[in-house]
């Protein structure tokens, strides 16, 4: 995937036509707040459409194989909304940093699992822990996220 050379931070890959979705949105008077999943941009948009702000989000073209089954959004405002835009979220998030239930549950979805190695594992959604065995899916009981299958992470010392 062709990154574009025209984008700072982060680098936006082109779509299948050539074109820059960040660049596009640039070029109609928005700026970039941020980028990641669907769950994370939608609520910064509804918080800051909640505080009379016009956000906008857009699907990034896919960067890495499994972005085409999880991909990443673009968060952005008219350029003239990017300082209010910026200390809203960031007064939200200072929020969340001061939550000890919001700092566990940061901490866990930082945490890695082995899955290959078995036993007993933590929820990084819930904090459930369970133990695990076997080949098949590994699913937390209490929330039902998937966490893969055993002898499945990718090799990343073939890069």
């Amino acid at each position: 995937m062709q990154l574009c050379d025209r984008c700072a931070t982060p680098p936006t890959p082109l779509d299948e036509e050539g074109r820059c979705v960040t660049c596009d949105a640039a070029g109609e008077g928005l700026a970039l707040l941020s980028r990641s999943a669907f769950a994370s941009i939608r609520d910064m948009m509804t918080l800051l459409e909640d505080k009379g702000l016009a956000p906008e989000m857009e699907k990034v073209p896919p960067a890495r194989p499994e972005e085409r089954v999880h991909p990443l959004w673009n968060l952005y405002v008219p350029a003239d909304e990017v300082g209010a835009a910026r200390d809203l979220l960031r007064k939200d998030w200072a929020g969340l940093l001061e939550d000890p239930d919001a700092t566990a549950a940061a901490e866990r979805g930082q945490a890695e699992i082995d899955l290959d190695a078995g036993g007993e594992v933590t929820c990084p959604a819930c904090g459930h822990r369970f133990a695990i065995g076997g080949t098949g899916e590994v699913e937390c009981p209490e929330c039902g996220l998937g966490l893969g299958v055993p002898g499945a992470a990718p090799d990343d010392s073939k890069e």
